[in-house]
């Protein structure tokens, strides 16, 4: 089995026909073919199902498929990474944009700030911020899970050789702005919502970790108006001029968070949610990683 094969395999999926991968791979039809042939008697497998429309990938094929595509992958990352000669002083962190990671991700900047240091935070939902993590294209990555959430995550972890330490715990609560007479109450209900506008961080209802399973178990499933929002600045605002609340942690730390934004417990059984950082396993952290790790820690 050669890299070029499992190349070829992801092209030929991609593409839909062996024919258009052919054109891209500037090989000849009957070179590839005979090339996929090869692979499939090497490893005892039928690939594909040819046919007059294309071509159709078996039971083995897809696992073959998702594979190759993890090696073509990775290879092209690193490839791009020693053409470009991307410093090796690089930090980058992934993050669904929990307010605690800001400031720990700051003081690595103050303290690493030689010239030659590139400091990159990215926002992500969880399933981008693990894919991220397990390509190697982050040192690590910090999320939020439920209580609802663990057991598919553990096992999501386990899969791709990756593992997770708790930082500090919360609860799901409702945010809602100063301004409106929501925010007075001591405890929320599910009756104090309806028709308002549900302003949603697309980063925590994407993915296959989304919180639409959350909003069920909390028996908001009515809640049909909503505004979908990719930036803080839009979120914030959002709040503050429409009738409207949002769903968002609260963190059990001592770090102070923007105050004009009220979170207001849900009346009932509550949610707890966990943050915690995302590493490869066996992995020895850099200074760096672990200088940030500490600067999180410092807020339990």
């Amino acid at each position: 089995m050669e890299y070029n094969q499992l190349k070829y395999i992801v092209e030929i999926v991609e593409s839909g026909s062996i024919s258009k991968a052919a054109q891209v791979l500037f090989l000849s039809q009957p070179n590839l073919s005979s090339q996929v042939t090869q692979l499939e008697k090497e490893i005892g497998r039928q690939l594909f199902i040819r046919g007059n429309r294309g071509v159709t990938l078996t039971k083995e094929g897809i696992e073959v498929y998702h594979y190759a595509k993890q090696v073509v992958s990775q290879f092209e990352l690193t490839k791009q990474k020693l053409l470009n000669h991307i410093s090796e002083n690089k930090i980058k962190i992934a993050s669904c944009g929990c307010e605690v990671i800001e400031p720990a991700f700051f003081e690595v900047c103050k303290v690493f700030n030689q010239m030659n240091y590139e400091f990159e935070l990215e926002y992500c939902n969880i399933e981008q911020c693990i894919e991220k993590l397990g390509s190697q294209e982050v040192d690590m990555a910090v999320i939020p899970y439920t209580s609802l959430q663990y057991k598919k995550l553990d096992q999501f972890l386990i899969n791709k050789n990756l593992c997770m330490q708790e930082i500090f715990t919360g609860e799901l609560k409702v945010h809602v702005s100063e301004q409106w007479e929501l925010s007075k109450k001591a405890k929320i209900n599910k009756g104090d919502l309806r028709g308002l506008v549900h302003v949603k961080k697309n980063i925590l209802f994407s993915g296959m970790f989304s919180l639409d399973y959350e909003m069920r178990q909390l028996g908001m499933e009515f809640c049909n108006k909503s505004l979908v929002t990719h930036q803080i600045k839009t979120y914030e605002a959002a709040l503050a001029h429409l009738p409207s609340f949002a769903i968002t942690p609260e963190w059990h730390c001592n770090l102070e968070v923007n105050s004009y934004l009220k979170r207001i417990p849900f009346a009932g059984n509550p949610i707890s949610v966990t943050i915690a950082v995302i590493k490869r396993n066996n992995e020895v952290l850099r200074k760096e990683v672990l200088y940030f790790l500490e600067q999180l820690k410092r807020y339990k």
